[in-house]
């Protein structure tokens, strides 16, 4: 979770992305950023620090608020792209030195501009972002990890030279606190976790890379009551020009004993995918579980499309939406245990050919 160190030389990126779910009140709110190295060209280096980037060139630092109040269908997603002289990353209050590893805490702030401030430790995080009238503003508690020390969805498939690489920092941290403001109607959403409620929470990741790859689909959701979470990520990989469908996959039903993790090395898989339509398939089986994700989410509940990470800066790339329902099947093979849930609120996004018709609408 904490950052990386940038090469001299591009592409390369890291960002983050958090999404507030709060069950009680039916509502959601995220935010995601980054920051982009592009690839260098015969007649440009780009560095850490490369100069304000001219009208033809794509943004290199970009934030998005993704906005999912009651009183709408349709995630929002008001976005602001920055020069990278705005933006600012300390590691325990110095710049970054050495890339992470998974046991150590992490310990950083990330600073853009002042429209946002996003601070993890091992205790929790806070974050403030604001983005043209509206502001977000939380406070969480210590991560429900992925798996034990610290290890996310790729495993030992984290150190290998991928195009890009996909961490779940946390499943489902409590939300202490949140509030949400629209300056422009005034309207005020405020929430936080009580003793007497299933708590708010908090989802957690970073990506970072070349840049996102040519076609995915992306889904989390969080069953705070009955305290069961799942996220998946599935999509197309070209190496050495060939097109390797991959997936990375966890579905989490403590209470039963079901902890299943899923990536390229120790599972097989089958992606069916249908962007018009906002349904997704994913089944994927082990030698300890075999678990069917089916998710759909209605189109008019997406949003626009969203910024991504591509090799020359951020790009249009994604449509996202937080009202997808998640019905899961899930066989410990062994075990015998056998588990169906469904999971309203859950988060859904498709992206690049994946998206209906393969472009942003």
């Amino acid at each position: 979770m904490d950052p990386h160190v940038y090469p001299s030389v591009g592409p390369f990126f890291e960002g983050w992305y958090l999404r507030v779910i709060d069950a009680q009140q039916n509502t959601s709110f995220g935010f995601l950023f980054g920051l982009v190295l592009p690839a260098a060209t015969e007649n440009s280096t780009h560095k850490m620090h490369y100069s304000s980037p001219t009208t033809k060139e794509n943004p290199l630092v970009c934030a998005s608020l993704l906005l999912n109040p009651p009183s709408t269908d349709k995630l929002g997603s008001p976005t602001a792209c920055f020069d990278p002289s705005d933006y600012s990353v300390l590691k325990d209050g110095k710049p970054v030195t050495q890339d992470p590893d998974d046991e150590t805490p992490p310990n950083f702030e990330v600073k853009i501009s002042n429209n946002l401030s996003y601070i993890v430790t091992p205790n929790g995080s806070h974050f403030s972002v604001s983005i043209g009238d509206h502001v977000l503003k939380g406070e969480t508690t210590a991560p429900v990890p992925w798996g034990p020390k610290g290890e996310g969805p790729e495993s030992w498939l984290e150190y290998l030279p991928l195009p890009i690489h996909w961490f779940v920092y946390s499943f489902r941290s409590t939300v202490v606190t949140y509030m949400y403001k629209n300056m422009d109607t005034g309207e005020i959403i405020k929430g936080g976790s009580t003793k007497s409620d299933p708590p708010v929470v908090a989802h957690m990741e970073k990506n970072w890379g070349k840049s996102f790859i040519k076609a995915w689909v992306w889904a989390e959701g969080v069953d705070p009551a009955a305290d069961i979470y799942f996220s998946l990520t599935s999509g197309i990989i070209e190496e050495l020009g060939l097109p390797i469908p991959a997936q990375l996959s966890g579905y989490r039903n403590p209470k039963k004993g079901i902890d299943c993790s899923f990536h390229p090395a120790n599972s097989e898989h089958k992606l069916v995918h249908d962007g018009c339509m906002g349904t997704t398939t994913l089944e994927v089986q082990s030698l300890e579980c075999h678990v069917v994700f089916r998710l759909y989410a209605a189109p008019a509940s997406f949003s626009s499309c969203l910024v991504t990470p591509q090799v020359d800066g951020f790009r249009l790339g994604c449509l996202e939406s937080y009202a997808a329902v998640a019905n899961i099947t899930a066989h410990m093979t062994l075990s015998g245990v056998i588990d169906n849930q469904i999971i309203p609120m859950s988060g859904l996004e498709f992206g690049g050919s994946f998206m209906c018709k393969s472009k942003c609408p």
